[in-house]
């Protein structure tokens, strides 16, 4: 055993550091193997268990994290690096906080989304607080990530407390700089907190644009229109501006339908004719709300015909488009059976009996 081997390295040193190396990887594989179980054990009863999850956010780490102490501890006694050891020491607690590191922020999500959708059940906002998760996780993670910076500089025997007191001066000429930026930022959690937009619902903003509120960004969110093009919206923007939200307080909505009828039908029998058409739209449209029951509505004389509303309700924005297809494919083919017509733009001109006449020897005479 005391054999030199290489330039003071015995047998028994090597045999050493790799009964260390070995015994790091039995150790890892047992608790792996423990810790696979216990998952295995908890979604029995519930597939998404939380503490499954964690484990098996953490387990991967552990066990790197085991491998590394053997290699630690068999590297750290040999004779050959004594002088080395503090190096050895400060380089496995470096990439140990880095492994640690891995792990929280990999539970750390798994914990924010659980909570944050306990949160949303019983509050009933789920999906104001799912709008809410990604900036949640993002701040704790850059919170993991600067404490763990801390520590390293620490262990690297640099002194942190002028550096904390270096950021706190130095974040006020970053605020200052950064104004416009920060102010999105605010302006983004405004909007995810308060609950008036979320992920997912349509919207019309000023100017006429709608589209699908797609992500909730620290400095934008991003629309989607109809067409399938994004709009960046900033949020100090958005958390200003007048908008109509589709989907809020309730996915279901109203869908007003606007028709002219001409000056000779019959009111009675087109409204009687109008509502059975809406109904049997609403009861073979997907997407249309099918015990809804719809209703006609009269409103004015206009230049060519008489103008009325026609009320139905659809489960979306989206349905809606569908509710007005059918509605109108159906109502035409129905008015063209029962003979009720639709006016184009015109105008009839009345003239009384013997106006001519009257007219002409009026002239003749002057």
């Amino acid at each position: 055993m005391d054999r030199v081997v290489i330039e003071g390295v015995t047998l028994g040193d090597l045999v050493y550091l790799g009964s260390a190396i070995l015994a790091g990887l039995v150790v890892s594989f047992i608790v792996r193997t423990l810790t696979n179980m216990v998952k295995r054990r908890l979604r029995r009863k519930d597939p998404t268990c939380l503490r499954a999850n964690l484990i098996d956010d953490i387990d991967g780490a552990l066990s790197l994290l085991i491998i590394l102490l053997g290699v630690h501890v068999g590297l750290r006694w040999q004779p050959s690096l004594v002088e080395y050891r503090h190096l050895i020491t400060s380089g496995f607690v470096i990439i140990s906080i880095g492994v640690v590191l891995y792990g929280a922020i990999r539970a750390q999500d798994d914990a924010i989304g659980w909570a944050m959708g306990r949160v949303g059940e019983r509050t009933g906002q789920s999906r104001v607080v799912e709008s809410v998760t990604p900036i949640a996780t993002h701040i704790a993670n850059s919170v993991v990530l600067v404490m763990a910076g801390l520590i390293v500089l620490d262990r690297l025997g640099i002194s942190i407390a002028p550096l904390i007191a270096g950021l706190g001066v130095g974040g006020l000429a970053v605020a200052l700089a950064l104004q416009g930026t920060l102010i999105n930022l605010f302006a983004g959690l405004s909007v995810t907190t308060d609950g008036s937009i979320r992920v997912g619902d349509y919207v019309e903003l000023e100017g006429g644009m709608i589209g699908a509120i797609d992500h909730i960004g620290w400095r934008t969110t991003r629309v989607r229109l109809l067409s399938n093009n994004i709009v960046f919206v900033p949020n100090s923007r958005l958390s200003d501006s007048i908008m109509t939200n589709f989907n809020y307080p309730y996915e279901e909505m109203s869908v007003y339908m606007q028709i002219g009828v001409s000056y000779f039908s019959d009111l009675a029998h087109v409204e009687r004719v109008t509502v059975e058409v809406a109904r049997q739209v609403l009861q073979e449209t997907p997407g249309a709300i099918h015990d809804y029951e719809p209703s006609v509505w009269y409103e004015y004389f206009g230049d060519s015909n008489i103008i009325f509303w026609v009320v139905m309700r659809s489960d979306g924005y989206l349905s809606s488009w569908s509710v007005k297809h059918a509605f109108v494919k159906a109502v035409f083919a129905r008015y063209d059976e029962e003979g009720i017509e639709i006016s184009f733009p015109a105008r009839n001109v009345f003239m009384r009996d013997g106006a001519l006449d009257g007219g002409a020897e009026g002239r003749r005479e002057g």
